[in-house]
């Protein structure tokens, strides 16, 4: 990472967050709202060069990308961490290293298998384990599809305060911040 994103830029006194953005921001390194900075900070708040990422392994539930699969045709699901050869372990079937959320806002789509297209919707993915109220994806107007591997979700990672629309917007406006520089043209206005 280049580290010059608008996150980074607020750090050094360079940028003003708008208040969405600072609600997000709030939000996000709060534990007592949500658990996003538990797998993705490594540094800490407001620490320069963070990676927005623990390096660590976890299962979140992701449904299967079933139309990708189809297409490739491949019949298997994803095995995660199993998948290595050097890892014997079924309790790692379906844990992935937690990404950096680095420019986030412009690679979709998004988790492993590429099942959600809008960061908003991956925001509302993580909603649903704590809000019964989250319970149809947006993208597809129904019910969230069933996880790849349930036994091994990480659900006390995945423990939160539920969160409301406004809130969602503001962890999305948090998000956009950590796109680099070189990127904020493809971010949506």
């Amino acid at each position: 990472s280049t580290f010059d994103s608008k996150y980074d830029r607020y750090l050094k006194g360079e940028y003003d967050l708008t208040p969405l953005e600072d609600l997000g921001m709030s939000i996000f390194f709060s534990n007592n709202n949500n658990s996003c900075a538990s797998c993705h900070v490594l540094k800490g708040e407001g620490k320069e060069n963070e990676t927005f990422t623990n390096y660590e392994f976890h299962n979140i539930g992701i449904p299967e990308n079933k139309s990708l699969r189809e297409k490739n045709g491949v019949r298997d699901k994803d095995l995660g961490l199993l998948a290595n050869k050097n890892v014997n372990d079924n309790n790692q079937i379906g844990k992935y290293k937690t990404p950096t959320l680095r420019n986030i806002a412009v690679t979709s789509p998004y988790m492993h298998n590429g099942v959600f297209k809008d960061l908003k919707t991956v925001i509302e993915f993580y909603d649903k384990y704590n809000n019964k109220e989250r319970a149809i994806n947006p993208e597809t107007n129904m019910p969230w599809d069933e996880p790849e591997y349930r036994d091994t979700i990480s659900l006390k990672e995945l423990k939160a305060t539920a969160q409301n629309d406004r809130k969602i917007e503001a962890l999305v406006a948090f998000l956009k911040l950590l796109t680099d520089k070189r990127y904020e043209h493809l971010l949506e206005k």
